[in-house]
């Protein structure tokens, strides 16, 4: 956390006076993109991850913009059983985010902002068939309230630093049979020592 906060403060310090484009019209763009992979472990191998989320919003007036999400990720690894055996297992999630986020100015580089998301995310867990396992379905809803800051060195690219402020959240598991559990939580503050530091761009 110390060093993320840092680094946004000495962003800070040496950006440039510039107006940032937060005006009705512009386009707000983002998202990310993370794969990695890695091998050994007593309990898993092979494990690899694919997810990519490409952000996309408009100004509908000035300084309040209104967007979408579009998620999909791949996971994959081998179970190691007991017997000396193994497993391997896969999941497939797709998701959709729209979001709503209104920007508020403290100096000509620097806005606060919020940030409203409801997020609805599709996953299906592959069963292994030489266990005699069925598939796993989870459908996972969130309604997400994210306070931040962002910088802008330029007129095109703001550095955000944000933090999960309010979340609630539903998930549903089930097999294509029978219906299994259902969670839901809510969470205040969970996430004020985790901030998040990206890059988003103002076109």
């Amino acid at each position: 956390m110390k060093k993320i906060v840092l680094i946004f403060i000495g962003l800070l310090s040496i950006s440039v006076s510039c107006m940032a484009q937060t005006e009705k019209g512009k386009i707000l763009l983002g998202g990310y993109a993370n794969f990695n992979t890695y091998r050994g472990g007593s309990i898993t191998d092979r494990n690899t991850y694919l997810g990519i989320n490409p952000t996309v919003g408009i100004f509908v007036t000035d300084n309040l913009v209104i967007g979408t999400g579009l998620g999909y990720v791949h996971s994959a690894y081998t179970q190691n059983l007991v017997d000396g055996g193994s497993v391997r297992r896969k999941a497939y999630a797709v998701s959709v985010s729209p979001f709503g986020r209104y920007y508020v100015g403290i100096t000509p580089q620097l806005k606060f902002f919020g940030q409203l998301e409801a997020a609805l995310n599709w996953r299906n867990i592959k069963g292994s068939e030489t266990m005699g396992e069925k598939d796993l379905k989870s459908n996972f809803y969130s309604a997400t309230l994210s306070p931040g800051f962002a910088l802008f060195p330029s007129k095109k690219i703001g550095i955000e630093l944000s933090i999960t402020g309010f979340q609630y959240a539903k998930q549903h598991l089930k097999t294509d049979e029978a219906s299994l559990t259902d969670f839901r939580s809510f969470s205040f503050g969970s996430d004020f020592f985790n901030p998040r530091l990206g890059i988003q761009f103002y076109l």
